[in-house]
């Protein structure tokens, strides 16, 4: 299996579920900010969306949303139980964070990276910052909660829904969303960051 990420972006969170499972992997770093670098076109030839991750099978399949690739992964390492099993209401609950970091959590704060491509106006940027970070205090609000009494989003677990989640809300730190008010988010990150799986690849990566 083959992993195409950029180091800090959504796709880390899948090379950490990669390393988590045990399974024989590759991976590919993409530096977007370099156009000389080869796996930039690769990439865009790979994935019409120009988006990363893009994730390769050992048969040569492709997949290139984080909720598939999470998905796929976890049930390739049926043992190492990042997802509950199949059928299970444990499952459809894991699914629905997943889901949540995937469709709220990333949108939310993602959305800050993109204030000063609204407008050239202050003013409108401006706007946008203060209306896109109530958006992203909200689903944090929404995280904290469910993490409440927990080590991790299921419980006692690690799962995807957690190497997911601690990335984007890693990024807070980048659009200045301070953690100190939420702190079963701010106990979790660094539990989850001192795991070694998640330490290997923030290294691996340069992010630590």
């Amino acid at each position: 299996m083959k992993l195409y990420y950029s180091a800090g972006s959504c796709s880390t969170s899948c090379h950490i579920t990669l390393e988590e499972s045990g399974l024989k992997y590759e991976t590919v770093a993409v530096d977007f900010d370099k156009t000389s670098d080869p796996n930039v076109t690769l990439v865009t030839k790979l994935n019409p969306l120009g988006t990363l991750p893009v994730f390769v099978t050992d048969d040569g399949k492709q997949l290139d949303q984080n909720l598939a690739i999470h998905t796929y992964i976890a049930d390739k390492a049926p043992t190492k139980n990042l997802l509950p099993p199949q059928g299970t209401f444990e499952r459809a609950e894991a699914m629905n964070l997943l889901s949540f970091v995937a469709t709220d959590l990333h949108k939310g704060i993602g959305a800050l990276f993109a204030v000063t491509t609204v407008s050239e106006d202050k003013t409108v940027q401006g706007a946008y910052r203060k209306f896109a970070l109530g958006r992203a205090k909200g689903y944090l609000d929404y995280l904290e909660t469910k993490l409440t009494g927990k080590e991790f989003l299921m419980g006692k677990t690690f799962t995807v829904a957690d190497a997911y989640a601690f990335v984007v809300t890693g990024w807070t730190k980048w659009v200045e969303i301070p953690l100190t008010p939420y702190k079963n988010i701010s106990s979790y990150m660094t539990r989850v960051a001192t795991r070694p799986s998640v330490a290997k690849v923030l290294k691996e990566e340069g992010l630590n």
